[in-house]
């Protein structure tokens, strides 16, 4: 269960990075920040996608 969630965040995380570029000429700069990108998503555990739910929460929580 918790490997699929975690395949599930990193598809949608990918989709939305792909749609940032669709309809716009990808520059150099854009590329780079793509493939950075793909590296963090490929190296994200389902540990590091918990910690990061819960930072999130816990700063939506902090700012009322």
């Amino acid at each position: 269960m918790n490997e699929a969630k975690l395949r599930t965040w990193k598809s949608h995380a990918m989709v939305e990075l792909i749609l940032k570029f669709m309809d716009t000429a990808m520059k150099q700069d854009d590329m780079v920040e793509t493939l950075a990108r793909i590296e963090v998503l490929n190296a994200v555990t389902y540990e590091d996608y918990q910690r990061a739910k819960k930072a999130l929460a816990e700063e939506r929580a902090a700012a009322g």
